[in-house]
């Protein structure tokens, strides 16, 4: 079987726009661990080739290709593995290779060249402010939205079911806007529509949700009035698994569905949700923008795509010259229509630029905020006024499905805030 695999992955496989890159990573990457278990160090380590050739800087996949260096007393593909994760832009810690005094004394100066180079991408860019701090350990905050008109916070929470407003005025102070005399659940992503005087929140249910007996959650789009936070209208479609991410231009809303591999549209209030886009290929999508005719998406598995506002047709881009695109979440634009990302799980975590050609291409990931003890896992970013104000650490780690973590190890939730470049 093994056998089987690696013949097709290594002279068959060609990856095509009509593939679904992430499964086929997923495939080969189980591949790859059976052979190690059979010390086919040859075969996983081609396996593991071609699982990185799909997902490109993926830092799993790179420390997998030094285990297999170790393990087969490959040297060289040590050290190949990490200049691929210094040419991708990550920052490692040197300290956890296991062979990493073999390849010290193999060839010192190459160690060197690449321990300079994940110094580098280790840097600290920018220096932001702390503009809220709610106390709010508890609630597993996930979903930020900012008022430009009334300078008004709006945080969601997944475990137990709020959304939260937050004056300007008394940052450290947050009022119950929704959820409190009107049940919902677990809210994922929030976008003002100042036009219309709503918020817009998604919601659904992870295992994190706390449900009463005999409730049931299902996934929405809710509409909510800015002034009052009573739900005016609550967007379902057939097929959603959980709405995440949402994004308001010019009164037209865009909403992801990770699970359903989807991005749904609702044109206007009072309009039908409906299913803009949906692709086999997409794996996990996070933060979505509508900009130069056509709407980017954020995918944490793959990296970010690009869907034509016209065709809809979806195509998965590049990622730019020394940078990894894995582990991308929030995502939204200035009104230059500059692109602004969150990347956590892979380090250096923080906010990005993506920046773009002509074309709309990836031409370089810009750190804009990285490097700052405060960034545990970022998950949101909206902009306000020429600012950035990125939700910092969402703490899922201290959530676990079955409570093991300890409830005290949670922190209340921090919102920087710094100019943007």
């Amino acid at each position: 079987m093994i056998t089987i695999i690696a013949f097709a992955a290594l002279t068959l496989f060609q990856p095509t726009q009509t593939a679904a890159p992430f499964e086929l990573s997923r495939e080969l990457r189980g591949g790859a661990r059976e052979a190690a278990m059979m010390e086919d160090w040859e075969t996983a380590r081609r396996l593991t080739d071609a699982a990185r050739s799909l997902q490109p800087g993926h830092p799993g996949l790179i420390n997998n290709a030094l285990i297999i260096g170790r393990f087969s007393g490959d040297l060289d593909a040590g050290f190949a593995a990490l200049e691929d994760a210094a040419a991708s832009g990550l920052s490692w810690d040197l300290s956890g290779v296991g062979q990493i005094e073999e390849l010290r004394a193999a060839d010192p100066e190459r160690l060197s060249v690449i321990e300079a180079a994940l110094t580098a991408n280790a840097l600290p860019a920018g220096q932001a402010s702390l503009v809220a701090q709610p106390p709010l350990a508890d609630a597993l905050i996930e979903a930020l939205a900012m008022d430009s008109e009334t300078e008004r916070m709006y945080l969601g929470s997944v475990a137990d079911r709020r959304i939260y407003r937050i004056e300007p005025f008394d940052p450290e102070t947050p009022e119950v806007f929704a959820g409190e005399d009107e049940p919902i659940g677990s809210i994922f992503g929030l976008a003002v529509d100042r036009r219309t005087g709503l918020l817009y929140a998604a919601e659904g249910q992870v295992p994190q949700t706390p449900v009463n007996e005999g409730e049931e959650i299902g996934t929405a789009l809710l509409a909510l009035d800015l002034d009052s936070g009573r739900v005016v209208a609550r967007h379902t479609i057939e097929g959603a698994q959980r709405i995440g991410d949402v994004v308001v231009r010019d009164g037209i809303v865009y909403a992801s569905d990770a699970d359903a591999r989807r991005i749904y549209r609702l044109d206007g209030p009072r309009a039908e949700l409906e299913v803009w886009a949906e692709d086999p290929r997409f794996a996990s999508l996070q933060g979505l923008a509508p900009t130069r005719g056509s709407v980017y998406a954020a995918d944490h598995a793959l990296g970010v795509w690009r869907i034509d506002a016209a065709s809809r047709d979806a195509r998965l881009l590049a990622a730019p010259p020394g940078a990894s695109l894995i582990g991308l979440d929030g995502l939204t634009t200035d009104r230059m229509g500059r692109i602004f990302i969150i990347r956590n799980s892979v380090e250096p975590a923080g906010l990005f630029e993506l920046e773009l050609d002509r074309d709309g291409n990836p031409t370089a990931l810009t750190p804009v905020l990285t490097g700052d003890e405060r960034l545990g896992e970022p998950v949101t970013v909206r902009i306000m006024d020429g600012r950035a104000f990125v939700l910092a650490d969402a703490q899922w780690n201290l959530f676990p499905e079955d409570g093991s973590a300890p409830a005290e190890a949670r922190s209340d939730p921090q919102i920087l805030s710094l100019p943007l470049p």
